[in-house]
């Protein structure tokens, strides 16, 4: 299991302190490591928060990008 950056978790920290602390952690996407924010169940929300790390930055993404991103590990 990845350790979620510390500054994935300043990043999302809003969504932390109502929902709690839980990511998982997808692999490398175009060189950055890749968090989705997992809220719990029964929270239905809009677009997916997707985190990528790399060069010791991070970026959220959301909307239909954070979708294809995630899209893109799913195998079929």
């Amino acid at each position: 299991m990845e350790k979620v950056p510390q500054i994935v978790k300043n990043a999302a920290k809003d969504l932390i302190e109502i929902y709690g602390d839980k990511f998982d952690y997808l692999g490398k996407y175009e060189g950055a490591d890749v968090y989705v924010y997992q809220f719990p169940d029964g929270i239905v929300t809009g677009f997916p928060f997707v985190y990528l790390v790399k060069d010791d930055k991070v970026e959220e993404i959301s909307e239909f990008l954070a979708v294809d991103i995630i899209g893109s590990f799913r195998v079929e």
